[in-house]
């Protein structure tokens, strides 16, 4: 079984301590629960997964807190497209047009992160869909150790 690679587009040799992750990953679970209350978002966060050099070492410096976050749509008796471009729509923000299609969910995203540069946020959805395409039996947020810090009961 082969791993797939985690592409990080900006990747850094910025190094935090581990009481600075920590914090930021209190943070996170509070922003997950404060979204998912939050009727302006159309997708709530159903899952938070804990993986990489944090989890999987015991250094006092790591390189980045890794969480893969797994959406749904809050209304499904609704198009997932329609839904986005109606949220761009009503956006303070300006949204390009290509963006309008996902813009729900890089909202939701953006607000877990909070400008947080320790966090790096993947969308677990996607990543378990592209283990499948390349047939990975599990995506590559499972191989190691992992710890889900957030599931929706």
């Amino acid at each position: 079984m082969q791993k797939l690679k985690l592409e990080k587009p900006h990747k850094t040799e910025t190094t935090y301590s581990r009481e600075t992750a920590k914090r930021a990953l209190e943070n996170v679970v509070k922003r997950i629960k404060e979204a998912n209350e939050n009727e302006k978002f159309i997708y709530r966060i159903t899952k938070a997964v804990l993986f990489g050099s944090y989890i999987n070492s015991t250094k006092e410096k790591v390189g980045d807190l890794d969480i893969a976050i797994y959406v749904e749509l809050k209304d499904k008796s609704i198009s997932e497209v329609e839904q986005n471009v109606a949220r761009a729509r009503t956006s303070y923000n300006y949204v390009p047009f290509i963006l309008k299609f996902i813009y729900g969910k890089e909202e939701v995203f953006k607000y877990i992160k909070n400008k947080k540069r320790v966090l790096e946020l993947h969308d677990g959805v996607k990543v378990d869909e592209d283990a499948k395409r390349y047939n990975e039996p599990i995506s590559y947020i499972y191989f190691d150790k992992n710890e889900v810090i957030y599931e929706e009961v």
